[in-house]
């Protein structure tokens, strides 16, 4: 197995190892209690998933379980090979093309003022990064108390952890009262390692329409791959009715974007429902994500700016002016293959060549 590391040490490969063996169990729980949901996924004959789907991964020494196809190819007329586990993504794919090492340091939200200087981000009002605080984007450490000060001038934050925010985990929205700085402090002290507090991000008419509690975000895969990036989906997040994330684990929607920026009819739920309109009412084939090109656009820009990772799951908000809002990248993205299909595509056979030696 390749690895982008810094060094071939034991240590090295295990950790890498053991983190990859967390996702897949996760995932592959996940996988199986979704086709129970979905009331078993595609029905394709024992036979036909042998000449399809093992057929074709036998070339590359690999015996995929059923249940992953079962879930993907629901829906379709026949089972389609070409659609990667998730076992595999996170224990073959993600591994060759991204030099999880340096992950930690990389998606630390308090460096991304760093990392991409040329992207509009939410305006950032403190962060503590390793025990220290900083104002805003500054780069010189202030005490905790100054630094409780400055979000006590706030109305509204965002507090966000520097890491491992996914499915909103972490996220705390601060709404004040009385502008006292221990009610800040208390805040600090529930984190146990870095957080961002933001101001809130005032999002573009056209998406606020569909939920104005939520900040409605646009996630878009890109893949460095010999010289070029491909974007390998596009779907836009919403939050539920009333819901202030817009996160599926959190009862919010996804619904795939097509290349003009329109989207699909349909769109899927925590439960695997899919469902033409929000259940605010509003039709999905109704709503343009605006400046769609200037997103896919910025993210063909960055991604070369992040040498050590082909696979990037970046977020991006469009604020009340129509501009790209950056909000935070992924270095372990999800594939998205219910909504946008096999992640590689055309790609798949050329991919999976270079992740298992062949030539």
């Amino acid at each position: 197995m390749k690895y982008k590391l810094l060094s071939n040490s034991v240590v090295d490969r295990l950790y890498v190892t053991a983190r990859m063996l967390h996702h897949t169990m996760k995932k592959s729980r996940y996988a199986r209690k979704r086709v129970k949901m979905i009331g078993g996924g595609y029905r394709g004959s024992a036979r036909e998933f042998r000449e399809v789907v093992l057929k074709y991964w036998k070339k590359f020494g690999v015996k995929p379980q059923r249940y992953w196809y079962s879930l993907y190819c629901n829906g379709k007329d026949a089972y389609d090979p070409r659609f990667v586990p998730d076992s595999m993504w996170y224990r073959r794919i993600i591994p060759h093309f991204n030099n999880m090492l340096l992950r930690q340091a990389y998606v630390d939200k308090g460096m991304y003022s760093r990392l991409l200087r040329d992207v509009k981000k939410p305006e950032t009002v403190v962060k503590r990064i390793a025990g220290y605080y900083y104002n805003g984007d500054g780069d010189m450490p202030i005490t905790k108390e100054e630094a409780a000060a400055l979000c006590a001038r706030e109305e509204h934050l965002i507090f966000k952890p520097s890491t491992y925010s996914g499915g909103g985990n972490g996220v705390l929205f601060f709404d004040n009262e009385d502008g006292k700085t221990n009610r800040i402090e208390e805040i600090f002290d529930g984190y146990t390692s870095g957080f961002v507090a933001q101001r809130l991000v005032k999002q573009h008419p056209d998406l606020a329409r569909i939920n104005e509690k939520s900040l409605n975000t646009i996630r878009v895969v890109s893949f460095r791959f010999k010289g070029e990036v491909h974007i390998l989906s596009t779907i836009l997040r919403m939050g539920g009715v009333g819901s202030r994330v817009d996160n599926i684990s959190a009862g919010g929607i996804s619904c795939r974007i097509k290349p003009d920026g329109w989207l699909v009819e349909t769109a899927v739920t925590r439960k695997s429902e899919w469902t033409d309109e929000h259940p605010g009412g509003i039709k999905f084939k109704d709503i343009q994500v605006p400046c769609f090109a200037k997103i896919i656009e910025t993210v063909k820009r960055l991604h070369p700016t992040l040498p050590y990772f082909d696979l990037i799951g970046w977020d991006f908000a469009v604020d009340e002016e129509g501009e790209p809002v950056f909000i935070e990248f992924n270095v372990m993205p999800e594939q998205n293959q219910i909504s946008c299909g096999p992640s590689f595509g055309a790609l798949t056979d050329e991919v999976l060549q270079d992740v298992f030696g062949l030539r």
